[in-house]
């Protein structure tokens, strides 16, 4: 009776892991942020990241979309300045010029770093691509969990957005190829007695700070929801980035808790864990509201791009000083259904970016070749932070950079002497404007582009045309509305698809040269699939993984929850009473609960460090 009592303790001791429970959030923000976390991953849940197999239309077997395309087809695939320089059509391939400017790695500053040449360009860029609809084609993306799935809600939350905010960076470089993203330190902000007191929230830089922006920059901007304008709330709720969260993240030693299952349901072995960084970067959503509060609407404010730059930033100091060179493209959480949706799967699809996979998020080759952060300011830079936007507050605590205030703004409690008013003083605890008072930014006439936005409704193979004719869109929905979008009508070109192909090479499939695979099913067939895909052998070697690592491989869609410590079929239990346990490498991974094979990653990657496919 006892050892009955024992095992349903720990039955319920296991089943009671990592339930999200949103009422247990330390602060109304944090039970905001969970609850729209866990309301995505509801919804993500509903929409399978694969519907089927993966195969080229015409040839046997099952083949893998190649994740960062050996000749890319559109901009948005480049991962090196060569490849930007072909599209913006310039010349010196690494060493690019666009009609007579520099086209190389760019550096992101904060947003207040920028000169005043550059933020009055940058934002005349935000404004083109407002007017030429390509700002709001990308802010869309945000907003569709059934095409983003890995957006939010787990592990692939900072891969997914590092991508997502490279593509507004390169739409911003191809109206002006010299400009970047910038960064949005909200601490900056957060260190004042009042942030909505700070310099950001002036015509100069993001306008209005409360209801509608109907002043700066970005004003009466129509939203995707086909708004008049977009609105914010700030400082209502919620609050800037802080110190403490910041030292929390890089003080991980866990990659879970930093490409963190943010949603976990019952049965997941990690605890809810508010403090990892989907948590910590909701919190500046909510400080700003309005627009930014909600994640459907979030990216039709300019500062979403900017708070994201530097949730990115974050995330690579982290990989920086926490992570070897080789560990930052291969360490991820072990895929597991009742720890997240499987669009967050390690070899998933980084849906709408496909032929992307979350994987490729880890890749070096975004700071190595596109772009790296300028330090955060700092008061080594003396009483003005290296900015006429920023001072050095040596007033509470230790000297930390902070924004300058505008006029009105409460500066009481500064009394060493800071620059904190913005061309103004301190009289009466108020900024006072002085001689220098603040103006608008000038009106700036619109420009035409120096490179035409790239259309994103293409056709990645010569014979999707050909293919489209005989049904395989019908047929093969997951290979072609992957590589054959346009051909298949997943979007709609803006030139003649008749005239993008002409004379395409006939298919013969007689001539194909296939292994039949021999595993019919959704399974992994050996233990150390997930060990294999972490090292890339998907890519590299995907006639054998795509066959006998399925599941890893993101090549199938499992009808059981792949992850946890249990039985993947039902005749497990019979199997290894027979001994199939030690005769069949397909039970380890399978069978894991009658086989007593559970084991975490790090111990799988001991087991498998010596054996080759």
């Amino acid at each position: 009776m006892i050892r009955i009592y024992f095992i349903l303790l720990l039955f319920l001791i296991r089943n009671s892991f990592g339930q999200l429970d949103c009422s247990k959030a330390p602060t109304a923000a944090i039970k905001i942020i969970c609850s729209q976390i866990q309301r995505w991953d509801q919804k993500a849940r509903t929409t399978p990241s694969l519907s089927g197999d993966v195969k080229t239309p015409g040839i046997a077997g099952k083949a893998m979309a190649a994740e960062f395309s050996p000749i890319a087809s559109n901009v948005f695939q480049c991962m090196d300045i060569a490849c930007l320089c072909v599209f913006f059509r310039g010349t010196g391939g690494s060493n690019c010029v666009v009609q007579g400017r520099p086209l190389g790695k760019v550096v992101r500053k904060e947003y207040r770093m920028l000169t005043e040449d550059e933020r009055n360009r940058l934002h005349q860029a935000f404004r083109t691509l407002k007017q030429n609809g390509e700002y709001d084609r990308l802010s869309r993306v945000h907003a569709q969990y059934a095409e983003s799935g890995a957006a939010h809600s787990g592990p692939a939350f900072l891969p997914w957005h590092r991508e997502f905010v490279k593509r507004m960076e390169f739409l911003i470089r191809q109206v002006d190829p010299s400009l970047h993203l910038p960064y949005w330190d909200s601490t900056l902000d957060q260190n004042l007695p009042d942030s909505k007191d700070s310099i950001l929230w002036t015509n100069e830089f993001m306008g209005d700070p409360t209801g509608s922006v109907n002043n700066g920059p970005f004003r009466s901007w129509r939203t995707i929801e086909n708004k008049a304008t977009i609105t914010r709330a700030v400082g209502a709720q919620g609050k800037g980035y802080s110190e403490d969260e910041i030292n929390t993240m890089m003080s991980q030693t866990d990659i879970a808790q930093v490409l963190a299952f943010s949603a976990p349901q019952r049965g997941c072995p990690y605890q809810p864990n508010f403090n990892v960084p989907e948590y910590t970067h909701g919190n500046p959503h909510i400080y700003v509201g309005g627009d930014m509060l909600e994640t459907s609407t979030a990216a039709n404010d300019p500062i979403f791009w900017m708070h994201h730059s530097f949730v990115d930033l974050l995330w690579e100091q982290y990989r920086q000083t926490k992570q070897t060179r080789a560990t930052r493209e291969t360490a991820y959480p072990a895929d597991n259904r009742q720890c997240s949706s499987e669009h967050h799967f390690r070899a998933a699809f980084m849906r709408p970016f496909t032929p992307m996979r979350n994987a490729d998020g880890l890749s070096n080759m975004y700071t190595d070749n596109l772009y790296s952060f300028a330090p955060r300011p700092n008061c080594n830079a003396g009483p003005t932070c290296g900015s006429p936007y920023l001072f050095c507050d040596k007033s509470h605590g230790a000297p930390k950079c902070a924004a300058r205030l505008k006029p009105g703004g409460n500066c009481a409690s500064f009394t060493n002497g800071e620059p904190a008013c913005y061309q103004g003083t301190c009289q009466g605890g108020k900024c006072v404007a002085g001689s220098q008072t603040v103006t608008p930014p000038p009106t700036i006439q619109p420009t035409k582009p120096v490179v035409t936005v790239e259309t994103s409704c293409f056709n990645e193979n010569e014979c999707c045309g050909p293919w489209a004719v005989k049904g395989e869109c019908q047929k093969n929905p997951v290979y072609m509305n992957v590589w054959c979008k346009a051909s298949c009508r997943q979007c709609t070109p803006n030139y003649n698809i008749n005239d993008a192909v002409t004379n395409p090479p006939a298919t013969n499939n007689n001539n194909q040269q296939n292994t039949p695979c021999d595993s019919p099913m959704c399974y992994n067939e050996d233990q150390c699939c997930p060990i294999w895909a972490q090292r890339g052998q998907c890519r590299s070697n995907p006639a054998y993984m795509m066959c006998q690592c399925k599941v890893s491989c993101g090549a199938c869609r499992p009808n059981y929850v792949y992850g946890p410590c249990a039985d993947y079929h039902s005749d497990c239990a019979a199997w290894a009473r027979r001994g199939e346990c030690a005769k069949n490498k397909w039970m380890p991974e399978n069978c894991r609960r009658s086989c007593n094979t559970c084991v975490t990653l790090q111990q799988l990657a001991g087991r498998c460090a010596t054996r080759a496919i």
